[in-house]
């Protein structure tokens, strides 16, 4: 029986001929999709940013501050229907503050007025005020508010004042309207929540409703 023969550079040969080429085409198809995932990756990633930028520029608030208001209207969306007790701490000069809080959520409401009529509202979320292992008590902070006012130490230009009363509030769009009683009298608000100032009010009669 005879026996062929194989020399070693025919069976180099024939094994490197065994090994199927790397396809330029699969290459430059790998080198356009990992492109293409690095580009999509940066768009992802420059889509907060946009959100607050297009948020800045339609609620004209600074861009910093964005987060930070969108918060604001989600307090407001949330306790939209509490009753809220409001105390009030006025100052000689005529500036003051209205504060309370909501029964069910425990978030503290605070409304800050100038003598020139301008107002402003801002929320405290409770969450931001409990300290770890106490029980909720929404009422502590408003009391040690008042409680200070009456103090005998209490700086002599401080005084407490009669509380506003909220007869009714609904949202409406981006803006909360609502009915408030204050001094025996009424007025007509609407704020926006985002960027936490009232933007317009009117004397009402008491029974004006809010939608």
């Amino acid at each position: 029986m005879g026996y062929s023969s194989t020399t070693f550079e025919e069976g180099y040969l024939m094994s490197e001929s065994s090994v199927p080429a790397r396809s330029g085409g699969d290459y430059d198809r790998l080198i356009s999709f990992l492109k293409n995932l690095a580009l999509v990756v940066t768009i992802v990633g420059a889509v907060p940013t946009a959100i607050t930028a297009y948020h800045a520029y339609t609620f004209k608030v600074p861009f910093s501050q964005v987060p930070q208001r969108l918060a604001q209207y989600d307090l407001w969306v949330k306790n939209i229907d509490c009753q809220i007790e409001y105390k009030a701490l006025a100052t000689a000069e005529g500036t003051r503050v209205d504060v309370g809080a909501c029964p069910k959520t425990g978030d503290i409401a605070l409304k800050l007025s100038s003598p020139d009529g301008k107002a402003a509202y801002q929320w405290i979320a409770y969450n931001e005020l409990q300290k770890p292992g106490e029980a909720p008590t929404s009422s502590s902070f408003i009391d040690l508010l008042i409680s200070s006012a009456r103090a005998d130490e209490t700086p002599k230009p401080f005084k407490l004042a009669q509380g506003m009363e909220v007869v009714c509030q609904a949202i409406k769009g981006n803006s909360v309207v609502r009915v408030v009683k204050e001094g025996g009298k009424c007025y007509k608000e609407l704020f926006s929540p985002i960027k936490g100032a009232v933007e317009q009010r009117d004397e009402v009669a008491c029974s004006t409703p809010c939608n």
